[in-house]
């Protein structure tokens, strides 16, 4: 493990909680965004989307509480962290569930490192779980 590689993850996680400034410092011109959506991700390249993507993943997710299951596993090239998620839907869920209700999701990411800076992102989500009482 680098401290390189371990400072990015760090950024990495301290973007997701809206230290979206931290995409200039950490995201490479080029980007590449790979996960199951519906939506066209190309546009995602670059760190200003990066910081769009955030925004609009928070306003759907919010006060997401972000626990590293495993990782991060750092090589030279990669980093990869298994993630527990807890937080609120938003007003943007749908039919995910009711706006304040609790959601868990556990995901896989692989983030690519090319000269100190995240090149590409994959990630693997398990189905938003919504807790009722």
């Amino acid at each position: 493990m680098t401290a390189t590689h371990l400072s990015l993850w760090e950024k990495w996680t301290n973007l997701w909680y809206n230290q979206l400034d931290l995409t200039d410092e950490i995201i490479a011109p080029g980007f590449k965004l790979c996960l199951e959506s519906d939506r066209d991700l190309a546009a995602i390249n670059d760190a200003q989307a990066v910081r769009r993507w955030v925004i609009a993943v928070n306003a759907v997710f919010q006060e997401a509480k972000f626990t590293a299951l495993v990782g991060p596993i750092i090589t030279d090239e990669y980093i990869t962290t298994h993630w527990s998620v807890i937080g609120k839907l938003g007003p943007g869920a749908g039919e995910l569930g009711p706006e304040g209700a609790t959601f868990t999701r556990v995901l896989t990411e692989i983030l690519k490192v090319e000269n100190g800076l995240i090149t590409e992102c994959w990630a693997s989500c398990d189905p938003v779980k919504v807790l009722t009482d």
